[in-house]
């Protein structure tokens, strides 16, 4: 390898690159890490206020399932960043239910995304009535999500408990 070329790798590797950021906050599979300016915020709104909760409520599991996914993963990271506790939780109800499934492929480039945001805490519920009518097998939902009798009742249920209801639609 010729100097001249090392030097271009090595000034290559050294450029900020919009997907890796080493910040110590999560990322994830699939999602353009963005940086979070310190001094951009909300005055410490948010850390006054104690734990943010926030439920998404997704019934397809298209384009609002792929939006809402992002959001709760850019939430996780905003929220990280400020050491701001927070409960986000995640009901898929109709069709939604069908990226639920651990065994399908039709939704499966979800997966590493769901994972991810398991594993930062964000906990995912799946309508069972949603799962019958649509002839699937509630044993087949991943191990990391919860089936829930209704999706609907378990949206009201986390309102009345005073968490904020997101639906990208």
């Amino acid at each position: 390898m010729s100097a001249r070329l090392l030097r271009m790798l090595l000034v290559a590797f050294a450029l900020p690159s919009p997907w890796a950021i080493a910040d110590g906050l999560p990322t994830f599979p699939n999602l353009k890490t963005i940086p979070i300016p310190k001094d951009y915020g909300y005055g410490g709104f948010f850390a006054r206020h104690g734990t943010v909760k926030i439920v998404f409520g997704v019934s397809d599991p298209g384009a609002q399932l792929k939006e809402t996914l992002t959001n709760a993963a850019y939430v996780v990271r905003d929220l990280e960043s400020r050491n701001v506790a927070y409960r986000i939780e995640v009901v898929l109800y109709s069709n939604a239910v069908l990226a639920a499934d651990a065994f399908g492929q039709r939704y499966a480039g979800y997966t590493p995304l769901l994972e991810a945001l398991a594993k930062q805490g964000v906990q995912f519920r799946v309508c069972y009535n949603s799962l019958v009518s649509l002839h699937q097998n509630p044993a087949n939902v991943y191990d990391y999500m919860k089936v829930i009798p209704a999706g609907i009742l378990q949206i009201v249920k986390k309102e009345m408990q005073g968490y904020a209801y997101v639906s990208n639609r």
